[in-house]
């Protein structure tokens, strides 16, 4: 008997481990349709594609209200799919923003369907009465940090929950290390996946790199761009400037070239976590509106922004923030760590062991089991 799987991704990220979700869920149900909305990778990995929602991607208040007719209509698309076609299970990965309400509407209309989140909404951080509205309408909650599951065990007791690792562990071989004697001169520049995003970072990035390299003229800059499309914008951008070193650009987040630099720029995001895996120290960066920066710090109750921190629950890293992303900034905290092989090597240990209890045993096979077995069991 064939079971259909309905799977909803909205960033690129989400779309990536979704991918890998439906992979795992074909080898734990070699029957299985898998159908719904997601992007690239979700559609090379077999979807049967409503939309492209990953592609509309977008950062902060200001976004989602300018776009807020498309993603609209695109959430109507989606109800009257799923209507359509009655699948035996509706997977939500990521994008709360969406899928949280997707999920209401969905258990409103279609009761004895069964919803699974995964890659849990980070209500422990804003919005933590979301937790109860979740316990009411999900069957399943699949996380991938284990403090979250202590989390939803204290403020939504009901609901199920199992950790099954961090899905970018999946991705990556820890034979591919590099001892750290061995990294090359290599400065890697993450400015972020979403077009926002590069837009506020690239400028700072890119003035930083022009003040350290006269500091630091063995240091060579390799930039890592989400796709072909944003990788020729940032090459475009880069031709522009004059007097900049060069600067290889590269299309795709490739983990091996993490595990042979010495040092990045990041935004923060899951970026941040593959650095770390990879042990590559890192200086974090985060730019938006101001708006949208203001609403943020009203609502967000935790003391660092990125995951790396967050995990550790101290400054592991640095993050320059909003006004304090300054290329100056970046400039000096740089120096200060590269003259410092003593404390480079330091952190570069303290990330390779702040990401090993992450790992599960396989996130992608894990939660196709527990999702597969909700529906043949």
């Amino acid at each position: 008997m064939s079971h259909e799987y309905y799977l909803v991704a909205g960033e690129p990220s989400g779309d990536r481990h979704a991918a890998a979700l439906a992979q795992a869920l074909k080898q734990s149900d070699p029957d299985a349709a898998i159908t719904g909305a997601g992007g690239r990778y979700l559609r090379s990995a077999g979807q049967e594609q409503l939309l492209d929602l990953a592609s509309h991607a977008v950062v902060g208040l200001v976004d989602v209200i300018k776009n807020y007719a498309s993603f609209r209509r695109m959430f109507y698309q989606v109800l009257k799919d799923v209507a359509r076609r009655q699948p035996d299970v509706v997977v939500l990965i990521d994008f709360p923003g969406f899928n949280l309400r997707l999920a209401r509407q969905l258990r409103k209309r279609h009761p004895k369907l069964k919803l699974v989140y995964y890659i849990a909404p980070q209500v422990w951080a804003w919005k933590s009465g979301r937790a109860k509205v979740m316990e009411k309408i999900l069957d399943q909650l699949l996380v991938i940090f284990p403090f979250e599951k202590k989390w939803f065990r204290q403020y939504a007791p009901q609901l199920p929950v199992k950790w099954v690792g961090h899905p970018t562990l999946d991705e990556w071989d820890q034979s591919s290390m590099v001892a750290w004697e061995e990294r090359d001169d290599v400065l890697i520049l993450l400015p972020g996946s979403r077009q926002r995003e590069i837009d506020a970072h690239l400028p700072v990035f890119l003035e930083g790199v022009r003040q350290l390299h006269p500091l630091q003229p063995d240091l060579k800059f390799v930039l890592l761009a989400p796709d072909a499309h944003k990788a020729g914008r940032i090459k475009e951008r880069i031709e522009a400037e004059d007097g900049l070193p060069f600067i290889l650009v590269e299309d795709g987040y490739h983990l091996t070239r993490l595990s042979h630099a010495r040092l990045a720029w990041v935004a923060s995001g899951t970026a941040t976590l593959e650095c770390a895996m990879a042990g590559l120290p890192m200086l974090v960066i985060y730019k938006t509106q101001p708006l949208t920066w203001w609403v943020g710090r009203q609502l967000v109750k935790l003391k660092w922004l990125s995951m790396v921190n967050v995990v550790a629950g101290e400054k592991v890293v640095a993050e320059f923030l909003q006004n304090d992303a300054r290329p100056e900034v970046f400039r000096e905290a740089s120096m200060k760590l590269l003259e410092s092989e003593t404390g480079l090597k330091r952190l570069h240990h303290d990330l390779v062991d702040l990401t090993a209890p992450l790992a599960g045993k396989g996130a992608s096979r894990q939660a196709a089991e527990v999702i597969s077995g909700l529906v043949t069991g």
